[in-house]
């Protein structure tokens, strides 16, 4: 009877050790040996390199090569004046080149200063700081300013509506909804965590002036 065999052609189920490596060398000399009475078309063995264009028709190898050229010009072409460097890009040079200008310039200065150039006064009023008792008229300032771009360009929203009944205590002061019929179907597990919380704080207190009673 012909034992089962897997799609490796290695016999399957309960196996020795031995007896699967044997079997295994088998296997591999029926494929080598099958490989090489293949013929050169079924295997591509000594098969030129084939070379298509962008629609995909044949064509030689100098023409290939001339298309991958003219590629590479292009691309070049496109971004003449950046240089590609190791390291950093185009951002990273011009921060560098700018970051060089601004030390050249403070070298340039002599050492004893006695009044603060131009380009030291812009950046002191660009500086905020946050004791300048002046800082909230900017703030404001800045706000009115956005506030009427802003309502110039956008239309008055429209009033939300608001639940008629009061709220029931929670801790995130969560307000209910429009809809909500002013009655509590859940546990009350927020009323119960408040009253336990104050209770808490006032047993606190009451100690403290007790406390204080007995000094």
């Amino acid at each position: 009877e012909e034992p089962e065999r897997m799609s490796s052609g290695l016999r399957a189920g309960l196996v020795r050790g031995l007896d699967l490596k044997e079997e295994a060398a088998q296997v591999r000399e029926q494929r080598c040996a099958a490989l090489l009475a293949a013929t050169d078309e079924q295997t591509g063995r000594n098969a030129t390199t084939v070379y298509r264009n962008r629609e995909g028709a044949r064509i030689d190898r100098e023409e290939w090569v001339q298309q991958q050229q003219k590629k590479k010009r292009k691309k070049l072409s496109d971004y003449p004046e950046q240089e590609l460097e190791w390291g950093g890009g185009v951002k990273q040079k011009y921060n560098k080149e700018a970051e060089m200008a601004e030390t050249e310039r403070i070298a340039a200065q002599p050492f004893a200063r006695f009044e603060p150039d131009e380009k030291y006064m812009e950046e002191l009023k660009e500086r905020q700081d946050w004791n300048d008792p002046m800082r909230k008229f900017q703030a404001d300032d800045d706000d009115d300013a956005a506030g009427k771009a802003s309502n110039a360009e956008s239309k008055p929203a429209a009033p939300k509506p608001k639940c008629p009944h009061a709220p029931w205590p929670n801790r995130f002061n969560i307000p209910p909804g429009y809809r909500w019929d002013g009655k509590v179907r859940g546990t009350e597990y927020e009323r119960k965590w408040l009253e336990t919380k104050n209770h808490r704080e006032f047993r606190e207190k009451e100690r403290w002036k007790w406390e204080m009673e007995e000094m």
